[in-house]
């Protein structure tokens, strides 16, 4: 009987070889064909005996190993137009490898600059298992537009400035400096 190695979920077949054809088989699961298809939820191993002529092989069996699928997370990031963030993918299980979709990156951490929002989606295998795909966002907030308009009146009157900020539905701070210091 062979072995198989699958991934949690998955299926094998198990088949058994006999010396001589024209037998009947009887595994532990009380399956009577050569082969037989399990889906077990962790490593389990299958019997089977084959009878010929009146005449019972001993029993022989096939281990299905399952291996753990990996879970991965991945962080989310906000950045001003201009500037740079790092993403990384955290698994659950370590010594697998990475895969970055939309760049091809194998590591676990990487640095983008782009000038827009963007979803960067990210693969990690282990034991041939792979993980969901996980997305990392990335928002770039665009940089405010400020204009300023001055009005000055020379002579004893105070300096005016009327100040405009090009802003939407965001918090804005403001810093002011001037030549005097005031």
């Amino acid at each position: 009987v062979n072995n198989a190695t699958i991934c949690a979920g998955q299926s094998a077949t198990l088949t058994a070889t006999p010396s001589a054809s024209g037998g009947t088989y009887l595994w532990n699961t009380g399956a009577s064909t050569q082969s037989i298809t399990v889906s077990p939820g962790s490593t389990t191993s299958y019997s089977v005996v084959y009878t010929l002529n009146g005449c019972a092989s001993l029993s022989v069996s096939g281990t299905v190993t399952v291996n753990p699928l990996p879970t991965l997370s991945v962080n989310n990031a906000t950045i001003c137009a201009g500037q740079s963030a790092t993403l990384t993918a955290t698994p659950n299980l370590p010594g697998g490898t990475y895969l970055w979709l939309t760049g091809g990156e194998t590591t676990p951490t990487i640095t983008v600059s782009p000038a827009l929002s963007a979803v960067y989606p990210v693969l990690y295998t282990l034991n041939g298992c792979a993980s969901n795909q996980a997305n990392a966002i990335l928002t770039v907030n665009p940089l405010p537009n400020a204009i300023v308009q001055s009005d000055v009146v020379l002579g004893c009157s105070p300096l005016v400035v009327n100040f405009t900020a090009d802003i939407t539905n965001q918090v804005a701070t403001y810093q002011w400096s001037t030549n005097n210091g005031g």
